[in-house]
Parts: C-alpha cells; structure tokens; sequence
C-alpha cells in the first residue's frame, strides 16, 4: 500500500447513517490494470494466428485460437474499464449503520460490471457473511450470502448480466477483494454493523465455515436382557 494512501475513514451516508469508508488497494490496481492492458495484444495475435490457420487449411485449430483470442481481448479490455473507474474514485466499500454500499459515489454504470448493484444494500437482505470457499482466516473473496436472492434481484432492479452472475454465484453477493485492509477485517467490520442492525451481539459466520462438532454416538436401541430364568 501507498504510504500516501489511508485505509480507511469515518463518514456518513446519505441514507444509510453513519459508515466506515474502506478504500481500493491503489497498488494492487496499477498491476491488474497493466495485465489487462497486456491481455488486449496478445489476444489480438491470438486472433491473427487463428486466422492464418484457417487459410492453411486448419479450421478447427485456427477457429478455436482466434475464439480464445476474442476472449482474451473481451476480458481485457472489460477489465481495464473498471479498474480506470475505480480508480477515479478510490472509495471501495461503505460499511454504515443500516447496511453497505459498493463502490460508491458517481460512476458511469454499463454492462462491463455486471455485479453488484449500484444501490446500497440492506442489512435486513443479508443473511451472513463470508466465503464459505476458502477458510474463515485466509477468506480469498468478499461474500455476502442473501436470505432471498430472487426478492433482492427483484427490489435492486438488476439487469439481466447481473441476474446470471448472481445465479453463478449461487444466490451470493461477490464484492471481490484488493481492499486497502485484509478482508479478515473487513468481514469483521460489516459482522459487527450487521449484529447491531439486528440487536444482537455477534453474528456468526456461514454454516459452510463453522467446524463441525464431535460427533456423537447414537445410543442402542436394544438394552442388555438377562439370561432366562435368572433372578
């Protein structure tokens, strides 16, 4: 991390009251957006090989390089797209009071980001939070598991690309990682406004995360009979 670069701040948001502000990893963008950068050309060779291949006469070798390198190109430059956007606008993720926010701020919306939403999100659409992926100290993504995915679908208004992510993601909200803070902290940050949204004192993490107790024995049915005749 820049040294320049806060991790954090407090602030309010507009409708969701008071909020911690974490902040985009600056560095780890400048190295994404350069591979992205990269991915455009070399997808462009990948195409150029593919093409020359299908005049030589290999088709399906010369149809799938130039797919792959459509592809390649596609995810490129949709990649360098958000991360120029977001780093405009460093502000990663508001964590406040009645719920939370991604990438906030004024942004040009298009179908390059899919997924989330734009609006600020509920804590009273959250079930629990965490990747139930990876383990709960080394969490590899944000998650933000729903109660009702379709009802939250339908009240964000999410477009059809988003919809489908959302169904790929098996009803999850992906927020993705490069935050300014390992996401250890941030899960604990929104684990704590979401058991104060709900009055409680602490929410636990997925039912996929909790380690599974000791098992225990079924007692037998059948009890120790005594030998015929025995007093």
């Amino acid at each position: 991390m820049p040294s320049g670069q806060p991790i954090e701040s407090r602030t309010r948001h507009p409708s969701l009251g008071p909020a911690v502000a974490v902040n985009d990893n600056l560095q780890q963008r400048w190295w994404t957006l350069g591979f992205e950068i990269l991915m455009v050309p070399l997808g462009l060779f990948g195409v150029y090989l593919g093409r020359s291949d299908v005049v030589g006469g290999n088709t399906w070798l010369g149809l799938a390089q130039a797919v792959g390198g459509v592809i390649l190109v596609l995810y490129g430059i949709r990649g360098a797209v958000l991360d120029i956007q977001r780093m405009r606008n460093p502000l990663r993720l508001l964590i406040a009071r009645d719920g939370f926010e991604s990438c906030p701020g004024r942004r040009v919306l298009s179908e390059f980001e899919l997924f989330p939403s734009a609006r600020p999100i509920s804590w009273g659409d959250v079930s629990s939070i965490g990747d139930p992926k990876s383990p709960a100290a080394d969490p590899r993504n944000l998650r933000v598991q729903l109660y009702d995915p379709q009802g939250f679908a339908d009240r964000q208004s999410l477009s059809i690309p988003a919809r489908l992510m959302l169904r790929l993601n098996r009803g999850d909200l992906v927020l993705g990682n490069g935050f300014s803070m390992p996401i250890v902290k941030v899960e604990a940050l929104m684990r704590e406004q979401l058991a104060t949204f709900r009055g409680s004192g602490s929410v636990p993490p997925p039912a996929a995360l909790r380690r599974p107790g000791p098992k225990r024995s079924r007692p037998s049915g059948k009890k120790g009979s005594s030998a015929p005749g025995a007093s």
